[in-house]
């Protein structure tokens, strides 16, 4: 995975200008469906700490992939098959799904720079981003339960200014007692650290995961490569894990005397990797017996486990299906494959000049009109990227008969963010 560092092409004073003080960008408008909670609950994972890992994945056709956006590959159409191994976009180039992945890094993930990545099946581009940035947590308040079971000497929180998180929850057991102390709290994610401090006289603690143990770990000076004192840490890493209960239960040791066990912090190394799973010229039926779980074509699946937050437009090609019946019935089988257990957005394309009836059977307006209804049946979340254009020229907004040029995309972009914020 390489390492790049950009800069943001529009400045967030530009954004807050166009949208935040009026709600408008330019001559177009912003106008969204009833919500259903799908941008709120997403929003919502990207200022949890306790989310560590963020997958969110856009599902498209050359509009998503950025075809004629600044910046983009020019040799797009080299070994193109439709399927995931055809040549991806660069993170560089100025499509929304970019501007996008650029907002997330820096309002979200504090600036952190862009790890770029390109996805194995294909020749060339750089179409995934993972932003990291360390958060430290002290086990206590809303998020965190703290309690005891059986006879526990004493437990609580102290100041402690040399210590991580400058506080330290400690337990303290007799050998011979039935007590234990307890740390819970709900996680989605991959991996966490611990740190605490070790003593000679330091306990054992257990690791579960939705009540299975993860194994039982020392917190003792001298052993596993702890050292006397404050911020020893162990990584704990296991299988991808959905609002799973972590519990921390102290385990004594054969020390004589009373036993401890102390933590400094929980450390969480939150992640959001963004994914442009794009490619030019899909259509929902093609994409699904193409790119979705399933498929023959060799060149893996577009939506993995971990992927949770998927944002889909497709239906510029679908015109060309027999009617907007078809393309209906195309998009909620789409839908079906991809909505189990996972967070939805479906958005509709901006308009476009190539309405040719020879070509397409039914208008831009019309697979909009089709695909607020189908989000509206399946209470799910719709951007709308076609009314905001409404009113202003098309040569303003389009590079060609079809596709957004720079400007287009920006605008797309900043109706997305402001779908994002304003719930």
């Amino acid at each position: 995975m390489k390492k790049g560092i950009l800069l943001c092409v529009f400045s967030i004073a530009l954004f807050s200008y166009f949208i935040l003080s009026d709600g408008t960008s330019g001559n177009s408008k912003i106008e969204n469906t009833k919500s259903f909670g799908q941008l709120e609950k997403l929003k919502m994972a990207l200022t949890n700490p306790l989310e560590q890992y963020i997958s969110i994945v856009f599902i498209g056709d050359s509009i998503t992939w950025g075809m004629t956006a600044t910046g983009n590959p020019i040799n797009y159409k080299i070994g193109r098959d439709g399927t995931l191994s055809d040549i991806r976009d660069n993170f560089g180039s100025l499509s929304f799904v970019n501007h996008f992945k650029r907002y997330i890094g820096s309002e979200y993930m504090a600036g952190a720079p862009p790890f770029i990545s390109n996805w194995g099946a294909s020749p060339n581009g750089e179409s995934i981003v993972e932003y990291q940035k360390e958060i430290i947590l002290f086990p206590e308040g809303e998020n965190f339960e703290v309690s005891t079971k059986g006879n526990v000497d004493s437990y609580g929180v102290v100041k402690r200014k040399d210590s991580l998180s400058k506080k330290q929850l400690y337990f303290q057991i007799n050998p011979f007692s039935d007590g234990i102390g307890i740390i819970r709290f709900n996680f989605t994610g991959k991996q966490f650290t611990l740190s605490y401090e070790s003593t000679e006289s330091s306990m054992d603690y257990e690791l579960l995961v939705n009540g299975l143990s993860q194994g039982i770990f020392t917190t003792m000076a001298g052993s596993d490569g702890n050292l006397p004192g404050l911020d020893n840490r162990r990584t704990h890493t296991f299988d991808y894990v959905q609002d799973a209960l972590i519990e921390i239960k102290t385990v004594k040791t054969n020390v004589e005397g009373p036993q401890t066990l102390k933590i400094d912090g929980v450390i969480v190394g939150k992640t959001v990797k963004i994914s442009n799973q794009g490619i030019i010229g899909a259509t929902s039926r093609s994409y699904l017996l193409r790119n979705l779980e399933g498929n023959a074509s060799g060149d893996g699946v577009a939506i993995k486990d971990e992927d949770r937050y998927i944002f889909i437009q497709l239906g510029t090609n679908d015109r060309r299906e027999k009617d907007s019946e078809q393309f209906k019935g195309n998009l909620q089988k789409l839908i079906d494959k991809v909505k189990p257990d996972r967070t939805l957005i479906l958005m509709c394309a901006n308009p476009v000049t190539n309405d040719n009836p020879q070509i397409y059977h039914f208008t831009m307006q019309e697979t909009c009109h089709v695909i607020k209804q189908t989000a509206e049946e399946n209470l799910i979340d719709f951007i709308n990227n076609y009314t905001i254009f409404e009113g202003m020229k098309t040569s303003r907004y389009l590079a060609d008969s079809l596709h957004p040029n720079d400007y287009g995309h920006d605008l797309i972009y900043r109706n997305i963010i402001h779908s994002l914020e304003k719930r």
